[in-house]
Parts: C-alpha cells; structure tokens; sequence
C-alpha cells in the first residue's frame, strides 16, 4: 500500500447514518471543485455532513485518503438507491496539474483495488448490473436520482476511458508514477512501547493486567466463554486511544486514560452490556519509526482467533476493529509494533 489513510475527519460513531450498506457497488466521484485540497474538502463534510446532507467515506488526494464515513455504512453521497448498496464512496480530488492529477487517480485506483477486495465488491468499472464500481454519473443515469456527472471531467483531463479504469482497478493501479519526488528524510528510531490491558467480568471484578501478549493469564485478557463490561488501556511509551461496542449502545466514546477506579475516563465500558467489539489507535512520537496497535479477538460463539487488526483500518488487509456484532467479546491481544506480530 502506498497511500496513508487519515483520520481526522473521520465522523465520530454518533455522527452520519447508522444503516449498514448492502455490499455491492462502489462509487466513484470527483470534488468538482478544482484545485481545493482532499484535505480541505474533507473538513468541510465533517462540518457539515448533517446540515449538508451529504458525505462520503474517502476524499482521496495524491497518496493520502482522508476517512469521513464509516466504511459498510450508508454515506450520503450517490441518491438513495445508490447508497443503500454502496459500503464505500470516494472522491478524487481535481487538480489542474496533470502530473499531480495522475498521482491522485492512482491513489484512487489502489484504495478501491484494496477495499473492494475486502467488501467483495467486482473491480469492474460502470459495467451494466448493480454490482461493481460505479461513476457518479453511472448512478445518475442508472437509478435518475441526481444530475452529476463526475468523476469525468478529471478523467478526461488525463485521458482515462472506461475501459482504462476497468483496466487499472483490475491490476490495482494506473501504471503512472505514484508518487513526487522522493524527499531524503532521516531514518527515525524505534522504541519498543509496552501496551498494559485487561477486561472486566460482566457485573463482577476486574481480571488481571496482560502486558503485550506474552504473559499474564496464557498471553490474553479475558476468560473464555465468558462476557466482559468494561476494558483498561494502558501504554508506556507515546500515546493511546481506545473505545468499545455493545449491542445495547454501539460505539461508545474515545478514552485516552486508565484507572480501574474510573469506570467513565479510565475504562471503556457499560456496567451490565456486554463488549461485542473494540477499537484500538496507537500514537507514535514524532521522529520515531511509525508503529501501529495491531489487535485481535475472540467470541463466546465461535472458536479461534478473528481476523488481526490495525489501529481503525489504516493498513489494507487488516481489519478494523476486533469483535464480531451480536457475539460478546471473551479473549483479547494486543501488542504495538511497526507489523503483524501475529
């Protein structure tokens, strides 16, 4: 993966709709707004997602994607009947550059290869059928819902057809340079950091901490077969964010501390609700070699381990979040590292 996802202006788990899209097309659009930055534009839909009416899950621009919906939710992008089949919408943002507009396209083209083979969405490009990646204009025309017509005006601009994008989704990039040139930057180092946690019974104690996933109750928090209410994060070293899910609540908020003794600043949790999924984000220092928290769980229902997670789904190929929705969470690892330790 050569892109970064960003997200800043991510919608908060209150925010945007709370329908869970039917996994079938993609969206394809364009900002319509020429040279104003994907970062710029995705500020703006945080701002006004709700008075606007509208947003989507990525702004992509040239090797970054800034996450604004949350991917497998309905965004409000396409009209009705498009949005309601897409778990995922982008937009690229316009440049007059051609080079930098090439650059922006192929962003675009790996971030829809990667996801779209997470979703089980077909890389074909406004083929008929509503299965596949779809232009903006491909909805408006199919279902008459709105009058757009991107992402085809930046297409034009870089000589890119129907048959190119086809072309380019199924090999997972344009066969354009990628990227500007290369800025020499300083290696940075890497510091081991030590992630503390530990899950509480449901309505009972708390059990004992687990430092990284090599000690402590056999290299996991939790029991088997057994429902938990609350979870405690802790890192020696840079910074970390954490929030769980229940059936009663959904996603409850960000906490940054961890104290067993505050169930509201030092704990994710509802005292009775059972966690069904958690959300892990790991911080690095500036000028230390990126690391991410990678994290994964099992269930009180299923045997084995769930797919591994990275932070909240910035590296392709990693899941999001840890849990499975309806099924209480019983086991848990985690360990920061710059990859897959699993």
């Amino acid at each position: 993966m050569s892109y970064k996802i960003d997200n800043t202006y991510k919608l908060s788990a209150s925010e945007g709709a709370s329908q869970k899209a039917s996994s079938a097309i993609a969206v394809f659009h364009s900002t319509a707004n020429l040279d104003t930055s994907a970062k710029n534009n995705a500020a703006f839909e945080k701002r006004t997602w709700n008075s606007n009416g509208a947003y989507v899950h990525f702004i992509v621009g040239d090797g970054v994607a800034y996450a604004v919906g949350e991917v497998g939710y309905v965004a409000w992008g396409a009209g009705g009947s498009a949005n309601a089949l897409s778990p995922l919408q982008i937009e690229m943002e316009e440049s007059s550059d051609k080079a930098k507009q090439l650059r922006i396209y192929n962003t675009v083209i790996e971030l829809l290869h990667d996801y779209c083979g997470k979703l089980g969405i077909p890389l074909t490009f406004d083929a008929a059928g509503t299965a596949g990646v779809k232009s903006h204009r491909w909805c408006a025309q199919y279902w008459g819902e709105t009058d757009h017509t991107d992402p085809w005006s930046p297409l034009g601009r870089i000589g890119k057809s129907a048959a190119n994008v086809a072309a380019d989704l199924k090999a997972g990039k344009g066969g354009i340079a990628t990227s500007a040139p290369a800025v020499s930057k300083p290696a940075g180092k890497t510091v081991t950091a030590n992630v503390t946690y530990a899950l509480r019974s449901l309505n009972d104690g708390w059990l004992d901490n687990v430092t990284n996933y090599g000690s402590g109750d056999n290299g996991y928090a939790g029991v088997p077969n057994q429902q938990h209410d609350y979870l405690t994060v802790s890192v020696d070293h840079g910074s970390i964010k954490y929030r769980v899910k229940t059936a009663q609540d959904g996603w409850l908020g960000w906490v940054t501390g961890s104290n067993r003794n505050d169930l509201v600043n030092g704990a994710a949790g509802v005292t009775g609700h059972a966690i069904t999924g958690v959300q892990i984000v790991y911080s690095t220092p500036a000028g230390e070699t990126y690391q991410q928290a990678y994290y994964r769980s099992q269930t009180t229902q299923r045997a084995g381990w769930l797919g591994v997670c990275a932070d909240d789904g910035s590296v392709a190929g990693f899941d999001s979040w840890a849990g499975f929705d309806g099924e209480p969470l019983d086991r848990l690892q985690i360990k920061i590292s710059v990859a897959n330790p699993f």
